[in-house]
């Protein structure tokens, strides 16, 4: 599949929380920012918010570091698209139908691949397959909640990342 890129540095960085100093409390992790590689077991943490990319009761959510829920995915490798596999759940990050991402199947398959853009300023963007485009991981309303999801073709409403290797 040909990889259509979008520009890593048109991402804006809009999580959709709210907290206003960019900041969580509780637990921190360190700010060191990795290039994701298979083998690799690393946080997923936006930039702006400092919450880090949980599987929550079957969800996966933004949520504040010290929260309860597994923040800990291991990178891995298939045909060049990276994945990312829960250490708790052994379910690997992707999307359903309506494009929230989700963990719950075993097999890296087409909604389960990634790329990852790094930005100039700093950080990265995750990128998701789809047809044959890559559109990036961001956070959208659905029933009045902010949730993690594949953004629209196009969109530079994406968070930008930091990957802190554990």
């Amino acid at each position: 599949m040909a990889r259509k890129q979008i520009k890593p540095e048109s991402v804006q960085d809009t999580d959709g929380s709210d907290d206003t100093d960019g900041r969580s409390g509780g637990a921190s992790y360190p700010s060191s920012d990795s290039i994701p590689e298979p083998g690799s077991i690393f946080i997923i943490r936006s930039v702006s918010s400092r919450r880090v990319v949980t599987l929550l009761k079957g969800q996966v959510v933004l949520a504040p570091p010290a929260s309860f829920g597994s923040p800990y995915w291991e990178c891995m490798g298939t045909e060049g698209w990276l994945g990312f596999r829960n250490v708790a759940s052994s379910g690997l990050l992707g999307r359903d139908g309506p494009w929230l991402l989700c963990c719950s199947v075993r097999s890296h398959r087409e909604w389960e691949k990634f790329h990852v853009g790094s930005r100039a300023e700093g950080g990265h963007v995750l990128l998701m397959t789809h047809w044959g485009t890559l559109r990036p991981v961001g956070s959208k309303e659905e029933n009045g909640e902010q949730k993690l999801a594949m953004l629209e073709n196009g969109s530079t409403d994406g968070i930008v990342w930091e990957f802190v290797k554990v």
